[in-house]
């Protein structure tokens, strides 16, 4: 914490500190654990399912990979496991971008909930 954000927490009351409590920054735990809450935690579900199967089905495909004797079959397994692993990969890009866009949410709300206090007074 910076010297403008003890001045700024100095400056709160009591009621005005527990409010700001629940804006302030999260962990990486607590941020993954925000895109199972709210109007799109659905989704996230939907995200997460689908992320898990094609890590199984990537892992499956590079042990095919490994163990087929055809450059064909290799060809095709490989191909799959890489085919699964990007678009896992992809996913977890989306809940990354998720969980920034509910961090820079939250500290809007900070913000605003600073500016109507400041108005306040």
């Amino acid at each position: 914490m910076d010297d403008l954000d003890k001045k700024i927490q100095e400056a709160l009351s009591d009621q005005d500190r527990e409010l700001m409590a629940q804006f302030e920054e999260q962990g990486l735990l607590g941020q993954l654990g925000g895109l199972f809450q709210g109007k799109m935690a659905w989704f996230s579900v939907i995200i997460f399912v689908i992320g898990t199967i094609l890590t199984i089905i990537a892992i499956y495909a590079v042990w095919k990979f490994v163990t087929v004797d055809t450059v064909p079959a290799m060809l095709r397994w490989g191909g799959l496991a890489w085919i699964s692993g990007t678009s896992q990969m992809m996913l977890k890009l989306w809940s990354w971008m998720r969980m920034e866009t509910n961090r820079s949410l939250r500290e809007i709300k900070r913000l605003e909930l600073q500016i109507t206090r400041l108005q306040g007074h």
